[in-house]
């Protein structure tokens, strides 16, 4: 009976442990979906990272990885190169960058930067995924492994050059661009990623310079760019130092009679420890760095003053030319810079000729006829310098309103000897004087060259044969022996030489002043 009830009583803690089994069951069940529903979001949210990786490490506009990554790529391989010290392969890195005809039809042909994509595939069928974008968008990076030797190295180059300057694909296969390519190579050119991506930048630039396709870096270059960058500072220096380093020599201009007109300021730089520094180096220098605004306002200014001078010692009908910079040409302010000039120096306009290159007004013609017709509305001469190197044609003078052609040297140098040459400069001097335009031939340093350039016409001349260019006092003297070039040696050495101090008493311009450095002379934004 007993045994009976005990298996008919139920067992509490048999009943306890199900309960508690099944409540692991069910808190395992839910610990299970957690953890599913954990994963399913970290899945969610490494897809989400790895995207944002993307658009941080990718350009928007050609999907090509960006400047960091290719350092880490590049990194990479440095360190992968420096285990295989056994490896005779190179790594070439190179700088890419699209050529002045993309950036003229950038902002109206390629807006949404189409051809800018295209391109980019074109340079990726030939190198792969080793093409990387720059900071600057029409510009990239590339990386070349394991060359065999630098031949390899230019033909991949070559390539590059001929597909990126292949006509695009239609509906814009009118448009034709190219590309400049300056490479440095591992470890000929650099054992660092900053070095070689430096020299492959130099190379870029003798790229532009030379204009060429593309250009392997060499120690000859990478020296040039250092002087360059020397001369630069130097320059910074001398000009923000009142121009003490500076001078201005005069070149006469002569006319048939053998009498000073008028004389061609020209600027000298003297270098306390370079010496003498030649304009064609330190001239385009000033170009690119923006300081021959500043030089060629000093210039214009004291060649002006020294004009002056020159009136008051009786010789009223001299001009003074100077050549303008593209820079200069394209201040908004230049015809009330220099109105002031002339004012402040008591010159009326006709005693200044400005020289201009033919490809500075070609540059933008309208804007350039514009300025040029409010410069003469105050009187100033206008030439056109080197004529006969670009534009030259008779329609395309007839539009400007200039009042002399300076014919270039390379036409004068052997003029005497070669007819093809006189051929040419008798046209020029028939040409200028059909629409009345005086003639001025440059380089003149013989007399056989003198006597033909006379016979033909040429209203004046300027050149060695006559005189170098010289300092002021040695100018002066050439005024005060008559003004008549060229001198015997007999009357050069019995010249009078000027007199600065007896001269000066008697001048309203002190002979005895230092040159002016710069003319306040600012536009509406305070910019000298």
């Amino acid at each position: 009976m007993e045994d009976t009830e005990n298996l008919s009583t139920p067992n509490p803690g048999t009943n306890d442990e199900k309960r508690k089994l099944h409540s692991y069951a069910v808190k395992n069940q839910s610990l299970r979906e957690t953890v599913l529903r954990l994963r399913r979001q970290m899945d969610f949210l490494e897809e989400k990272q790895r995207e944002l990786q993307d658009l941080v490490n990718h350009d928007p506009y050609t999907g090509l990885p960006i400047r960091r990554v290719f350092d880490r790529r590049v990194d990479d391989r440095f360190r992968t190169l420096s285990k295989e010290s056994n490896s005779h392969r190179m790594m070439a890195v190179g700088v890419v960058r699209l050529d002045k005809r993309y950036a003229r039809i950038k902002n109206s042909r390629d807006r949404n930067k189409i051809l800018l994509f295209r391109t980019t595939a074109r340079i990726k069928e030939i190198i792969g995924d080793n093409l990387f974008q720059s900071d600057r968008l029409d510009e990239f990076h590339i990386i070349l492994n394991n060359m065999p030797n630098l031949d390899a190295v230019e033909l991949i180059c070559e390539k590059i050059s001929e597909e990126v300057s292949r006509p695009q694909e239609e509906p814009a296969d009118d448009i034709i661009f190219g590309c400049y390519l300056g490479v440095a190579v591992y470890p000929l050119h650099g054992r660092s990623r900053d070095e070689l991506l430096g020299n492959a930048d130099i190379a870029l630039n003798g790229c532009e310079q030379l204009d060429r396709p593309y250009v392997l870096y060499d120690e000859g270059m990478g020296r040039q760019h250092r002087e360059r960058e020397m001369i630069e500072v130097e320059l910074a220096t001398a000009v923000e130092t009142s121009f003490e380093q500076f001078q201005i020599n005069y070149q006469p201009f002569v006319n048939q009679e053998g009498r000073i007109i008028g004389a061609e300021a020209l600027m000298r730089w003297h270098h306390p420890t370079l010496g003498k520094v030649p304009p064609s180096i330190f001239i385009p220098i000033a170009e690119q760095t923006g300081d021959i605004r500043i030089l060629g306002q000093w210039i214009l200014y004291n060649a002006c003053r020294e004009l002056t001078v020159w009136h008051q010692i009786g010789f009223p009908d001299l001009y003074i030319s100077v050549n303008l910079s593209p820079h200069q040409f394209k201040q908004r302010d230049l015809v009330g810079r220099i109105t002031g000039i002339l004012q402040a120096l008591g010159l009326e306009g006709r005693h200044l000729k400005l020289e201009l290159t033919e490809s500075m007004v070609m540059d933008d013609p309208d804007d350039a006829i514009e300025k040029m017709v409010e410069l003469k509305k105050i009187g100033v001469r206008l030439s056109i310098d080197d004529f006969g190197t670009g534009y030259s044609s008779l329609n395309y003078l007839r539009k400007l309103p200039i009042d002399m052609v300076k014919i270039d040297k390379s036409f004068i140098d052997d003029v005497h000897k070669s007819v093809p040459n006189q051929e040419i400069v008798k046209g020029i001097i028939s040409l200028v004087h059909t629409i009345r335009i005086d003639c001025l031939a440059e380089g003149v340093e013989t007399k056989e060259q003198t006597d033909l350039l006379f016979r033909e016409g040429c209203n004046a001349i300027q050149g060695y044969y006559f005189s170098k260019p010289v300092e002021s006092g040695n100018f002066r003297s050439y005024l005060m022996s008559g003004g008549r070039l060229p001198l015997s040696e007999a009357d050069a050495h019995n010249a009078p030489q000027y007199s600065p101090p007896e001269a000066a008493e008697s001048l309203d311009v002190d002979d005895n002043l230092e040159p002016v450095a710069v003319v306040e002379v600012a536009d509406e934004h305070g910019t000298v």
